[in-house]
């Protein structure tokens, strides 16, 4: 004869919901089916001694990871294993990442021989449940590769960071090859040029002293606003060296099949001016880098009226002319001050 069975305790209310809730919680992860490309936050879970990772796809927003087929959603039969070893949880956002939280776990999760307690997850993040030095400890990696636009961008940006820190390195060996305080003498003796004879000069020279002007409103005011405009309409705004003139000339001289064009700012053609020695006379692309250097140099030490002043005074005009002083007395025969736009 069968004995009598205790009588059952009565669910509560609470009890009733709270196992209803724990039922709903359970994941299925082997009747989760993707749809073909997508793309969804993976967990591989790496028991010790098995060939492969089980991957469980994260499709919800919250996870227990545990050796209790009860109370976690992913069940790893490990010693190691708490009861409840480990959440992961994140916002209902899209793309918001993970957080992976140690429940109070008895061997705890390990980064490495760092034992974590809290982390938001990136891709090809690595961890053990257990220190790593323990043969039974569970290996577990979180995977959600970015987007392709995402690694592009990200690669892109390294790219051009490195290229940047690299001639940011060249520009300064570069600069400690010249001095650009106290600016060097630009004005040379006379230019005399003799017939076969060796003795008849072919052009006078010229005698006559170097002016300068010690202020720019000692020029013309339309001087200054002429030369910009036709040299270097962004002057004010470009560090030595323009880049839209730069890729302007770049197309000018590969469609025209030959140099056209040169791109040069007003500071760097004072570069060359003042230091012909270090920048050279040569049409070559080194040329054009030695005086781009210079220009960065002479912005970062020099304002813009303290080089357009420099330009305006001592810029080589030919026939032994330097600055727009000289050549207006050789021209006009009056001061830079009296030009006038007749």
């Amino acid at each position: 004869m069968t004995p009598p069975q205790p009588p059952r305790k009565p669910q509560t209310v609470l009890g009733a919901i709270t196992q209803a809730v724990q039922t709903i919680a359970k994941v299925n992860f082997n009747q989760l089916v993707l749809k073909p490309n997508a793309k969804v936050p993976e967990l591989w879970v790496q028991d010790a001694g098995a060939a492969k990772a089980e991957v469980y796809p994260l499709l919800g927003d919250r996870y227990l990871l545990g050796r209790s087929s009860k109370s976690s959603d992913i069940v790893v039969r490990n010693p190691v294993v708490s009861h409840v070893h480990l959440s992961l949880s994140r916002d209902s956002r899209r793309r918001t990442p993970f957080v992976l939280k140690d429940e109070d776990s008895t061997n705890g999760i390990y980064q490495g021989k760092r034992r974590v307690k809290s982390i938001s997850l990136r891709h090809g993040d690595l961890f053990t449940l257990g220190p790593p030095e323990l043969a039974a400890a569970v290996r577990i990696q979180y995977v959600d590769p970015p987007p392709l636009y995402s690694e592009v961008l990200r690669y892109s940006f390294y790219g051009v960071s490195g290229i940047t820190a690299l001639i940011a390195m060249l520009i300064g060996v570069e600069c400690t090859k010249f001095q650009v305080r106290p600016l060097p003498r630009s004005v040379n003796g006379p230019v005399i040029v003799y017939a076969r004879d060796g003795q008849t000069p072919l052009r006078p020279p010229q005698n006559n002293a170097h002016l300068e002007l010690k202020q720019l409103t000692d020029f013309s005011p339309y001087l200054a606003k002429a030369i910009i405009a036709s040299e270097d309409s962004r002057y004010n705004w470009h560090l030595g060296v323009d880049p839209i003139g730069v890729l302007r000339a770049l197309l000018t001289n590969v469609r025209g099949g030959g140099i056209r064009e040169g791109g040069s700012t007003l500071t760097q053609q004072l570069a060359r001016s003042l230091f012909r020695d270090y920048v050279g006379t040569q049409d070559s692309a080194g040329r054009k880098l030695r005086e781009a250097v210079v220009a960065f140099k002479l912005e970062s030490y020099y304002s813009k009226d303290e080089l357009l002043l420099t330009y305006l005074n001592r810029v080589f005009l030919g026939i032994d002319l330097y600055g727009f002083e000289d050549a207006a007395r050789f021209y006009f025969g009056k001061s830079a001050k009296d030009l006038t736009l007749s």
